[in-house]
């Protein structure tokens, strides 16, 4: 789990993990991170990615059954997570 610094509320998800290197500590690490779609196209164009993110349907581009899937089990793996955001939200 990454909590930023505290940020102005207007501030995207992507903005506030480019602003604290996250993409750089995971890569030093070696670990990888699942992320919600606020993180889409963060890690984008590169050869080995440490985010990943589910798929995003559009009313033009319809998910594949396995896109669904895919997104399904990112969900799952992530509720822990959306959990604890909200223990620390109340």
């Amino acid at each position: 789990m990454w909590i930023s610094a505290a940020r102005h509320g207007g501030t995207h998800d992507s903005t506030a993990a480019r602003d604290d290197h996250v993409l750089a500590h995971l890569r030093a690490a070696g670990l990888r991170a699942l992320a919600d779609l606020g993180f889409r196209g963060l890690d984008i164009g590169v050869l080995e990615p440490v985010i990943v993110t589910g798929y995003h349907a559009t009313r033009t581009h319809k998910l594949t059954v396995g896109q669904k899937t895919a997104s399904r089990v990112l969900v799952v793996g992530r509720a822990p997570v959306e959990h604890g955001f909200a223990h620390l939200n109340s």
